[in-house]
């Protein structure tokens, strides 16, 4: 049996120790696939990762630098972020959590993520009416950011 999507996030909540969630969204931030538990509706989340990334990537843009990792450590969480060809991988991590052996699962994921992803152009259409999912508007993105700030 070939492997999904959901195959691999769950991987990493096996293998890293103090991952509670992963998500795989595509570049508009709509969510491909998500394991563990989150309190955002998954819409929601995607757009404001995808936002995220987004913006450092200016940054980074700005300073004549590539993006390819966001980290950030909040007072109970970790977020690790990682740019993709068509989309991005995140994983939320207890605080304790080893960065290293984040890290190491995420570059695994990374690998079959981008193949899986890429054999699922096709599919990322009916995927989106099937969860009734949609790239979200700049205005909608900019209210979901209004609501954490």
């Amino acid at each position: 049996m070939p492997r999904e999507i959901k195959d691999v996030l769950d991987d990493i909540l096996q293998n890293a120790p103090g991952v509670i969630g992963a998500v795989l969204i595509d570049l508009d931030g709509i969510p491909i696939s998500i394991s563990g538990r989150f309190d955002l509706p998954a819409e929601e989340l995607g757009a404001l990762l995808a936002a995220c990334y987004s913006s450092y990537a200016q940054v980074g843009a700005d300073l004549g630098q590539e993006l390819s990792t966001v980290m950030t450590e909040y007072k109970s969480l970790k977020l690790y972020q990682m740019g993709m060809t068509r989309g991005g991988l995140i994983i939320v991590a207890d605080k304790d959590a080893y960065l290293g052996m984040i890290r190491l699962e995420a570059k695994r994921a990374i690998k079959e993520l981008s193949e899986m992803m890429i054999a699922s152009e096709s599919s990322r259409q009916e995927l989106m009416n099937r969860h009734k999912f949609r790239a979200p508007s700049e205005e909608e993105i900019r209210e979901v950011i209004a609501k954490f700030m």
